[in-house]
């Protein structure tokens, strides 16, 4: 059995990034830039209003306007004002030439076709070419993860492809012959089929569109034949749930020793979560995860994400440091413990609450926890304002 920090680093220096693709801009939300991205144009590429109003010159001192036409967003006009003379103008419009300012129309009154100034304003209420960016500043650099903004700005520059990494095929195999599907009404000693939709609702946090998902009992043979029908070898991830224990019906071990994988390890020290199985072979990463869902979680964020990181070209994830809000009384355990946490900024500082879990098949609080608090193994209680080491589990934490 090793340490957790073990099995990390045992992760990070065996599995490598897929390598890099052209992708479609619709397809590269959640994944990595692999390139720098430059504005191949000023940005914006011209000067234009800010808002609906009126165009005049900026060195006209006057408070009464005739108005002469109009210029919508779209319209590619260029046309001398003279002093006196305004042009109806509308947001994101371009400007008809430099030199202009524009006067908001809550701050004017018609009088036939004229306007009236009603209040003056220092504020141009133009937005400049190349005020946000000039061409070829370099706007996202290689290594950035592509979120929507990220997304939106490449649209902006007018990309529709874009150098990212691969993004890794997963298949999941749930196992067991208790587990039935969750419209099913559980027979005695039965159970739903959770991790069915926490594994794949997990990957897609993480950024990956779809997840292979089967079901198999408790059979080698049949868990076999199943891989054999969707050709397990092609995925570059399998994640197998349950079966990684040292039980009678325990097949995970051996259905990877079947597809090929070194076993690098088959547990880890850690609360929930001690029989995890880590393999790969020459093209796939390979984790059994123990059945239990609340298990599934924290290995998952531990462990399972270090890999895909890895995958994806991703820094690793880091932990960061919060304070207790209050004791957590029940924390002594000789394995290091994951324990979920609602974590929150209050006053300018983390602040961190342990949510309450009775065994690692418990996920009833789980959908209040954005974090892991790391309990190092045989620590006694931890009190209240006690500095803790935390794992982020949301992007949406604060």
């Amino acid at each position: 059995m090793i340490a957790v920090a073990e099995a990390r680093e045992i992760i990070d220096r065996k599995v490598g990034s897929l390598g890099v693709e052209t992708a479609s801009l619709t397809a590269v939300h959640g994944r990595v830039l692999r390139e720098d991205v430059a504005a191949g144009e000023d940005m914006p590429p011209f000067d234009r209003s800010a808002m609906d109003g009126y165009a005049v010159r900026a060195d006209d001192p006057g408070e009464e306007f005739a108005v002469r036409g109009e210029i919508r967003a779209g319209d590619a006009v260029t046309r001398e004002i003279v002093p006196g003379e305004a042009v109806r103008i509308f947001t994101g419009a371009q400007m008809p030439r430099e030199g202009l300012k524009v006067i908001m129309q809550e701050h004017t009154e018609a009088v036939g076709p004229r306007i009236r100034l009603l209040r003056k304003s220092a504020m141009a209420n133009v937005r400049y070419r190349g005020e946000d960016a000039r061409a070829g500043e370099i706007l996202l650099r290689a290594g950035t993860t592509l979120d929507a903004a990220a997304v939106a700005l490449l649209a902006a520059m007018g990309r529709t492809s874009i150098l990212a990494s691969k993004r890794p095929s997963v298949l999941h195999v749930t196992t067991g012959d208790e587990i039935v599907p969750p419209g099913t009404v559980p027979k005695e000693g039965q159970i739903r089929n959770s991790n069915a939709f926490l594994i794949p609702s997990l990957c897609r946090e993480q950024g990956l569109e779809e997840v292979t998902h089967l079901h198999s009992g408790d059979d080698l043979d049949a868990m076999l034949k199943l891989l054999a029908e969707v050709k397990g070898e092609k995925y570059d991830m399998v994640l197998v749930s349950g079966g990684s224990g040292g039980g009678a019906y325990d097949f995970t071990a051996k259905v990877f020793e079947k597809l090929g994988a070194t076993l690098h390890f088959r547990q880890v020290n850690v609360r929930p979560g001690k029989p995890l199985i880590f393999g790969t072979n020459s093209s796939q990463v390979l984790f059994g995860l123990p059945g239990n869902a609340l298990s599934h979680y924290v290995c998952f964020h531990l462990f399972v994400r270090c890999a895909l990181n890895s995958l994806l070209g991703r820094p690793a994830s880091g932990v960061t440091k919060g304070i207790l809000a209050e004791q957590l009384a029940d924390a002594f355990n000789d394995r290091e413990t994951w324990w979920p946490a609602r974590m929150s900024l209050a006053e300018g500082r983390i602040e961190c609450h342990a949510l309450p879990w009775k065994s690692s098949g418990d996920i009833t609080r789980l959908p209040s926890a954005n974090a892991l608090i790391r309990v190092p193994a045989s620590t006694p209680a931890l009190p209240a304002e006690a500095m803790v080491e935390l794992l982020i589990t949301r992007s949406d934490w604060r």
